[in-house]
């Protein structure tokens, strides 16, 4: 019942990645990577814990820069990044955001200029290295360039 509940809540999120659209839960709802735990060597490499459970953690981690504006929010499942990731700058701005597949950095993703348009679509593997065709944008949403990135 928990895996369905939690496929149900995250499709929608899914679906929106690719729209460059995500809702970010309010903080009361997500953990601060500082309150988590990290267990290294794991399966996928680190697992996530919430301090003080034996849990591997689920549901969106997060960090703050020292300004106290967001940096990143992850979502995690059984303590492992799977789901969405956002990046921002150190003044909130959205830098970028795609999707994590077993704490990798896979599939999809978008970068954003600094007043929120799009910058460039494509998809990555292993840790953001761009794969296959990325689309270029100008700040008015106008296509500049497409690349194609080979492994």
């Amino acid at each position: 019942m928990k895996k369905l509940l939690f496929l149900l809540l995250l499709t929608p999120l899914i679906s929106c990645a690719q729209n460059d659209t995500v809702i970010v839960p309010p903080e009361s709802e997500m953990v601060s990577m500082n309150d988590a735990n990290v267990k290294y060597g794991t399966r996928y490499g680190q697992q996530y814990f919430e301090k003080g459970s034996k849990e591997p953690y689920t549901g969106w981690l997060y960090a703050r820069y020292d300004n106290g504006e967001l940096e990143t929010a992850q979502q995690f499942k059984d303590g492992v990044g799977n789901g969405i990731w956002i990046n921002y700058d150190p003044d909130g701005r959205k830098e970028s955001q795609g999707t994590y597949l077993n704490n990798k950095t896979e599939g999809p993703a978008t970068l954003f200029y600094e007043d929120g348009s799009v910058k460039a679509k494509g998809n990555y593997v292993h840790w953001r290295n761009a794969v296959g065709w990325w689309t270029f944008y100008d700040r008015q949403g106008n296509v500049v360039s497409k690349r194609y990135f080979t492994r």
